[in-house]
């Protein structure tokens, strides 16, 4: 009986190794190639995940691999989550902007596909499977924090560090890079604290709590701070090694202060706008300071840990940490007190808080009022179904009370409801609450090293929570990807190995959903391309390539604008305006409700065609969707138009 079980687990060892390297290299890949907020790295690094999902599955449909055992509360959380990806790409059909809520399809599918991939890991991971994720995420969150810091040392790592300075490389935003420290402190002290690890990988852990304790002051979040207090008091809750855990902070997190607090007296650092020399002679000393702070953090756990530490010392360390944490407390809370009460008497719930250090110290809602507020308003007007996914952009424009560009409104729960109304933050809250069920249960399961790994772990998805009610963190490849991998392993861990049978027929259903979720992932980004083409045969008077690209645009984005624009564009090339007018026309039957469709008509028919009538006409119906818009200025296009209607030149209709 051994000896027919020991290939197997062989060959199940090898899977881990193989499989745990290379969703490490996709998480990573989430992180610097993720294209932010965007939808630039859902192709490559979504696509690579959704590629790796299908080749573990279907070497699972044949028995190669055990399947995942997940539990009810994983099984509700797999459910949940398919159900908000359907219903995301079901809004496509009634939404405002076909071709953004597309996009919003793909990278929820590719949330999906990690949730997955950690399902698949933590099968493989047999009795160490929550070490195995939380060492995996550890490894990869150690590499971001430490390029961030780099990056801060070297401004020619971040292109546009010379307009702001709050770190957020290799993210893209702050925010998200904060997140993602919250998680890398409690990850750190879980690596530091466990008896169970050796000594380098202690000290490895503690270097990992200094690292991101340095990069969650210089990303100047304060969301990020708060929800890194909350996490660590979880951690604190939920873990075993409390007083070691809490000497491994004061170790690592007081360098960081320090060196972090000489960061805040260097505006090349930490305010907007400074002169590159300046930043580059700055990054020359934070470079040397950082590298001292993290050697002083070697050297003193090094010698710390060859010490012994009796039970009597270790209480009377917790009990003076716990009157430490206690005045903190009470610090943060006078201090908050005072700072809520100055945000509120000054009433600046529309204005933008300025990135400096002197942030920290306000607790402004940094027009996140205004953006939730607007949502509201969004969801009033479109109804229970929402504008359509990833669209709060565009029907933001005819509630904002000024020009700026808003993507999100910084709320999760509400971007689901603006954008897919009741059902998606239905099916969000679902998610949420399956996650924290799968939490719970994995805590309550599992117990020594599995216990401590999974109580790390558990700071993904409660990091994400706390950071989603203010921020719009779904956006983020960087920090949904890893948070879902986190999730399934967890849903997994603890549990009996799966069953081994095969069931080749499932490998063909899993081939031809990853061939479809390409297909859909391929098609928004060939046609951007076709449209980029079009535009530059467009400038070499090519004519008819121009058409042929903008042709190809429009099969493979139906749904999208852009394509009848480079479409109307040849056609005013050819001086065949007639055409163009029907494409620009077209568009705005495919958007009525996008301000930018109009507008596009309007400007056409006032430059080209010469219809002050119909220009204004169009151009007030833009108006109307977007009254605060920066194309508006007196003495305009929209003023010329509606002075020549009040003159009486469309008396009868012209």
């Amino acid at each position: 009986m051994a000896s027919t079980s020991e290939p197997a687990r062989r060959t199940t060892v090898a899977a881990a190794a193989v499989l745990s390297g290379l969703v490490g290299a996709v998480v990573a890949a989430a992180m610097f190639a993720g294209d932010a907020s965007g939808d630039g790295g859902t192709l490559p690094v979504g696509g690579a995940a959704v590629v790796l999902l299908a080749a573990s599955l279907v070497a699972v449909a044949f028995g190669w691999l055990p399947a995942p055992r997940m539990g009810r509360a994983g099984a509700a959380l797999v459910v949940a989550m398919v159900l908000l990806v359907t219903w995301t790409g079901a809004t496509v059909w009634w939404s405002i902007a076909g071709d953004r809520s597309w996009d919003a399809f793909n990278k929820a599918a590719a949330y999906a596909a990690f949730l997955g991939l950690g399902l698949v890991l933590g099968a493989v991971g047999r009795e160490a499977t929550a070490r195995l994720g939380a060492s995996l995420l550890s490894l990869v969150l150690g590499v971001t924090m430490s390029w961030a810091l780099v990056a801060k040392a070297i401004p020619s790592l971040d292109p546009d560090g010379d307009r702001i300075a709050r770190l957020r490389e290799p993210v893209g935003y702050w925010n998200a890079l904060a997140l993602l420290a919250d998680v890398a402190l409690v990850l750190g002290l879980w690596l530091g604290s466990s008896r169970d690890h050796r000594r380098p990988v202690r000290v490895t852990g503690g270097l990992l709590v200094y690292v991101a304790a340095l990069a969650l002051l210089l990303t100047l979040s304060r969301a990020g701070i708060v929800v890194g207090v909350g996490v660590i008091a979880l951690w604190l809750l939920v873990g075993a090694e409390r007083v070691r855990s809490g000497l491994l902070l004061v170790v690592s997190a007081l360098p960081a202060l320090a060196v972090g607090g000489w960061a805040f007296t260097r505006p090349a650092l930490t305010e907007d706008v400074a002169l590159r020399a300046d930043r580059v002679a700055d990054g020359k000393v934070f470079a040397v300071l950082a590298l001292a702070g993290a050697v002083v953090v070697a050297v003193v756990l090094a010698v710390g840990l060859r010490r012994s530490f009796p039970d009597e010392k270790r209480r009377r360390v917790g009990r003076w940490l716990l009157a430490a944490a206690v005045v903190l407390a009470l610090a943060l809370a006078v201090g908050g007190s005072v700072a809520a009460a100055r945000a509120v008497s000054s009433e600046r719930d529309c204005t933008e808080v300025v990135n400096s250090p002197d942030r920290l110290r306000s607790l402004d809602a940094n027009s996140r009022l205004c953006w939730w507020g607007e949502a509201i308003d969004v969801y009033r007007h479109y109804g229970p179904a929402g504008s359509g996914a990833g669209t709060f952009e565009i029907a933001r424009k005819r509630f904002r009370s000024d020009a700026r560009t808003v993507v999100e409104p910084h709320s999760v729960p509400l971007q689901q409801l603006a954008g897919g109304g009741i059902p998606a933050i239905a099916l969000f809250a679902v998610v949420v609450l399956a996650g924290f069920a799968v939490c719970v249960c994995a805590l309550r399961r599992l117990s020594g090293a599995e216990r401590a790994a999974a109580a790390a772990l558990v700071a993904f998805p409660a990091a994400y929570v706390g950071h989603s009610l203010v921020d719009y963190n779904w956006d983020f490849l960087a920090v949904t990807a890893p948070t879902m991998v986190a999730l399934g392993v967890l849903a997994v861990a603890g549990r009996s190995e799966g069953s081994r049978r095969g069931w080749p027929f499932g490998a063909l259903g899993v081939v031809l959903l990853a061939g479809a979720l390409l297909v859909s992932f391929s098609f928004p980004r060939l046609a951007d391309r076709a449209e980029r083409s079009s535009t530059r045969a467009l400038a070499a008077s090519d004519f008819q390539r121009a058409l042929d690209e903008a042709k190809r645009a429009r099969f493979f984005d139906p749904v999208s604008v852009d394509p009848l624009y480079a479409r109307a564009r040849v056609s005013e090339a050819r001086r065949v305006p007639w055409k163009a007018e029907r494409d620009y026309i077209e568009a705005v039957q495919l958007q009525p409700d996008n301000p930018e469709t109009w507008y596009t008509l309007g400007i056409f028919e006032f430059d080209v065609r010469g219809n002050l009538c119909a220009a204004y006409r169009f151009l007030n119906n833009a108006y109307t969707l977007d009254p605060a818009g920066g194309q508006w200025r007196p003495g305009g296009p929209l003023d010329v138009a509606r002075k020549a209607v009040n003159n009486g030149g469309c008396a009868r209709g012209s």
